[in-house]
């Protein structure tokens, strides 16, 4: 009963946030990632032809992705949807276990600001510290897997020292602070300027300041995004999720 809850209730949340979301993602980013767009290095696709095949079958190479307009709408919607359907199950699951081990208050729509906020520190501000900004297409960063070990390094440090900070003995809340700051600690020098593929002086200048609004917006809407969802979780945590009458 309490796994069924939180799943249905993950789907209820999910979909409240991710739709949210949408709507200030097409408003505020979708327009600077197009404007970037324009500014990409357009690179002739190669088709090549499969030897030994009995027709003249040709494979482009170069990866699929959804054509502008409608089609790249919908799918854009489904995932944020389905992220933030993710996002809910885990914190559903980490709300279940703290009302249901711990002895801080239950989690509610007011508690779940909190958790919230969490999100925000946990997913953006974290790894944005140590220089994994949002990037605007056409920008040149590091290597995607040395990306996604600093990333997961810096979530993982740092909910585990906010989680020590709120629940440990007094004596050892320090530890939290030390756990949380280590992706900090050990962060490797940040670049001074962005790089971008195109070189042009019109296209850098204009590339650094959409990617000046691209960090803010998506800031401002990745903390809307959790504030959200951390608020819907806790309202379902409280109105369908009843840890102590169903072990009772």
């Amino acid at each position: 009963m309490i796994f069924r809850n939180i799943f249905f209730s993950a789907l209820f949340v999910g979909v409240i946030s991710g739709l949210v979301y949408s709507v200030f993602q097409q408003a505020q980013l979708v327009p600077i990632i197009y404007a970037a767009e324009k500014f990409e290095i357009q690179e002739t696709t190669t088709k090549h032809s499969h030897e030994g095949s009995q027709a003249n079958h040709h494979y482009d190479a170069a990866v699929w992705t959804p054509n502008d307009g409608n089609e790249r709408l919908v799918w854009t919607i489904v995932a944020n949807v389905l992220t933030a359907i993710s996002f809910a199950l885990v914190m559903l699951s980490l709300m279940a276990v703290h009302n249901l081990k711990s002895h801080k208050p239950k989690v509610d729509a007011l508690q779940g600001i909190g958790w919230g906020a969490v999100g925000v520190l946990t997913i953006f501000v974290a790894p944005a510290l140590v220089g994994l900004h949002p990037e605007v297409p056409g920008t040149i960063a590091v290597a995607l897997e040395n990306r996604q070990a600093w990333w997961l390094f810096a979530v993982i440090t740092t909910i585990v020292g906010v989680a020590v900070l709120y629940y440990a003995p007094l004596k050892i809340k320090g530890l939290g602070v030390i756990i949380a700051i280590l992706p900090q600690l050990a962060a490797l020098p940040m670049a001074k300027s962005l790089v971008f593929e195109n070189t042009n002086p019109i296209a850098v200048a204009s590339l650094n300041e959409l990617s000046h609004q691209f960090f803010s917006l998506t800031a401002i809407g990745t903390t809307l995004f959790f504030i959200i969802l951390g608020i819907a979780s806790g309202y379902a945590m409280k109105k369908f999720i009843k840890i102590e009458s169903a072990l009772g």
